[in-house]
């Protein structure tokens, strides 16, 4: 849905942002779903994207493995991060079977080349390079997705909305940069697993809780900076030579425990500072910082029912979960990296409830 790509671009760009108004504006609801149904069309692949073979229906992958979201769903439902946002337009909660899907690959693929990482008796011990090569492929398929719902989606936005065309020019262009560099990847991770390599990930961080925390999370993420506010990624430069290098973190939510593990491509030194700072921390503070990385960086975040109700109304929750949302765009008089490094400061992860942390397991 059109929702579940809302929070990577500027809703300011095609949308009012007056919320009374848009609570009760039925038509413009109708006009988003309409609107949104129009681009999946167009950005509907006539191949499967991983083994090349002709389909007309696609299989619903999801983003984060079903057998995590149902632990910690309620009546099949989980939250969304609008549970946070609190936009009138998206919804606050999903059924298992619509969060975070993307439909790129047949149904005989997605069976097959996820079914290590996606069987819950294989989180017994540390996950093997072959999981971490699925998840890496997961995660650059949803990523690749996103991108060319998000061009199409600002190629409609120009011709039929009024989109004025030089936004759409520099948001397509940075898009179709991200989009490159998401195909890469994840030529890397199906190279990885059709070779059955044992060194292209490197594990950077293993933890096992002993009980189950009420959020799930997979994703790759571009970090801007890390503890002691140097760069690790300047999203800004928009130079073909400079690459944007992610980080895999998974957090997953078992039967009676939960698995939360970051990886990176072996060889990849830009993260080696951040990691060596994060394994510094103690366990609690690891907890937290991983809680500010996933609601601050990334819209792929879903809580359980069952969380304690007072956490949402929380300020300093809600003020992080908008940066997603809130696109940092440059001007002539500020360098915007400089305001993303503030933006994005790990340091803020102080001010906020450590949403991994025993006290508030549902299990």
């Amino acid at each position: 849905m059109f929702e579940d790509y809302a929070s990577v671009f500027d809703l300011g760009d095609i949308l009012p942002r007056d919320k009374s108004r848009l609570r009760e504006d039925i038509g413009m609801k109708k006009k988003i779903g309409k609107f949104s149904k129009e681009i999946r069309e167009i950005t509907k692949q006539e191949t499967c994207y991983y083994c090349g073979n002709k389909f007309t229906s696609f299989c619903n992958s999801h983003s984060i493995p079903a057998f995590v979201l149902r632990n910690i769903a309620e009546n099949g439902e989980v939250l969304t991060l609008n549970a946070f946002i609190d936009n009138p337009i998206f919804k606050v909660d999903k059924g298992v079977n619509q969060a975070g899907t993307f439909n790129l690959i047949c149904r005989n693929c997605d069976s097959k080349i996820f079914s290590e990482y996606e069987n819950p008796e294989n989180y017994c011990n540390v996950p093997t390079q072959k999981m971490l090569g699925q998840i890496a492929l997961k995660n650059n398929l949803m990523a690749i997705s996103k991108r060319m719902f998000e061009i199409n989606l600002y190629d409609k936005a120009e011709k039929e909305l009024g989109l004025p065309s030089e936004l759409r020019r520099v948001k397509n262009e940075t898009n179709t940069l991200d989009l490159n560099e998401y195909i890469e990847s994840y030529k890397k991770a199906k190279k990885s697993i059709d070779k059955n390599s044992t060194s292209d990930y490197y594990l950077c961080y293993y933890e096992k809780l002993n009980y189950v925390v009420p959020i799930a999370f997979q994703g790759a993420i571009a970090l801007i900076a890390d503890f002691n506010i140097n760069i690790i990624n300047n999203i800004y430069n928009m130079s073909p030579e400079y690459k944007v290098k992610n980080i895999n973190i998974c957090v997953f939510p078992l039967q009676n425990e939960t698995a939360v593990f970051m990886f990176i491509e072996s060889g990849d030194k830009r993260y080696r500072n951040f990691y060596r700072q994060f394994n510094k921390l103690d366990r609690d503070d690891r907890l937290l910082a991983l809680t500010y990385i996933m609601l601050s960086y990334s819209e792929e975040v879903y809580f359980s029912k069952r969380i304690e109700k007072e956490i949402f109304p929380n300020e300093q929750l809600q003020k992080i979960s908008r940066n997603t949302s809130e696109i940092l765009s440059p001007t002539p008089f500020v360098d915007p990296i400089l305001v993303a490094k503030e933006a994005y400061d790990l340091s803020k992860r102080k001010l906020i409830p450590n949403l991994l942390l025993e006290k508030y397991k549902i299990n």
